[in-house]
């Protein structure tokens, strides 16, 4: 099956969106630059769509500024207009979809479901942030310009910090597939929007549930840029992820797809009520089936680990089991978690 590229209008502007599969819709909202046409032919990335594709159908879009939408980008785009496009395609398939917000994403991602949140069934966020202010301003400003001045150098850069393992050929073509998506000057403008800009007043109003993903070695966002956003969203479960790509197509696969399928499809309301385990507890013993220790969930949860660990007896007291990795099989056989 191939993807089928569609064009809608957007304010006056041409916006690209693909759609593959069937079942209900979840959009994985476009990176810093891309290009629905290069990106398929990535055999890697067909892969990972392929699999969200068993559950779900897949809509991609590119957005104005890059890749098959319209090249303008006057007036200079914004989180709250980056929003609007989002709402575009979401209402294009149906209205309503399941948001897969990965790294810059998460901006417009979450703007949209503080505006519309019946546009937005459930946000999961990869590798994405609230603010990056951990990167000083000086620093930000010499990437943006480094960017505008010399592209096909600082793709080359990206390429390698986005996946840190990709061998010599992967880097060129990575770094082939950004400066065919945008211009130098698209790309240092959208540099520009993504690094700064802070959504941290705006999240703690995000209504709904969302899946916070994060690679534990991520060199482009670090993972403590996930936690700070996992903690600001009244309705988060946070997941680390072993690996280092800020790529959700590469590493190992299986976290991913393990984490996604149990906040997309075990959340029912029938599973809930049939748990003898609070919302907390079955958040905690999520994380301890991932590995995670006492004070890795603590730090996760921004718990004590005098709290973990009391909310962790309780869980063994329900289950009647004696230790933690008993406890987390169980609730995986027996759908809690």
């Amino acid at each position: 099956m191939e993807q089928e590229i569609r064009f809608i209008d957007f304010e006056g502007r041409r916006l690209a969106y693909a759609t593959y599969g069937e079942g209900p819709p979840m959009v994985i909202g476009p990176r810093w630059v891309s290009h629905l046409e290069e990106e398929w032919s990535d055999a890697k990335q067909r892969a990972f769509y392929a699999e969200v594709a068993k559950t779900h159908r897949v809509v991609r879009f590119d957005r104005v500024g890059c890749g098959l939408s319209s090249r303008e980008l006057e007036p200079r785009p914004t989180v709250e207009s980056e929003s609007r496009q989002l709402e575009a395609v979401i209402d294009a398939v149906g209205g309503s979809a399941v948001v897969f917000a990965s790294s810059c994403c998460c901006l417009s991602a979450s703007q949209l479901a503080v505006r519309r949140p019946d546009a937005v069934e459930k946000l999961v966020y990869f590798g994405g942030y609230a603010s990056r202010s951990d990167i000083p301003e000086a620093t930000r400003d010499s990437l943006i310009q480094f960017t505008r001045l010399s592209w096909r150098l600082a793709a080359q850069m990206l390429a390698g910090l986005f996946d840190p393992h990709a061998g010599g050929d992967e880097i060129a073509e990575h770094t082939r597939m950004q400066r065919a998506a945008a211009s130098a000057e698209a790309a240092s403008i959208f540099l520009d929007l993504d690094l700064n800009a802070d959504l941290r007043p705006l999240l703690p109003k995000v209504p709904v549930p969302a899946l916070v993903l994060h690679r534990r070695g991520d060199r482009t966002v670090p993972i403590g840029r996930g936690r700070e956003l996992a903690s600001l969203l009244p309705q988060a479960r946070f997941v680390p992820l072993n690996g280092d790509s800020h790529l959700p197509w590469r590493d190992d696969q299986r976290e991913l797809f393990r984490a996604l399928a149990g906040f997309l499809h075990s959340e029912g309301a029938e599973a809930e009520d049939a748990s003898p385990l609070s919302s907390r507890e079955t958040e905690i013993l999520r994380l301890v089936a991932t590995g995670m220790s006492n004070r890795e969930i603590a730090t996760t949860l921004v718990l004590s680990e005098h709290t973990v660990h009391r909310h962790i007896a309780n869980i063994l007291r329900k289950l009647a089991q004696s230790t933690r990795a008993a406890a987390a099989t169980q609730a995986l056989r027996a759908g809690l978690i």
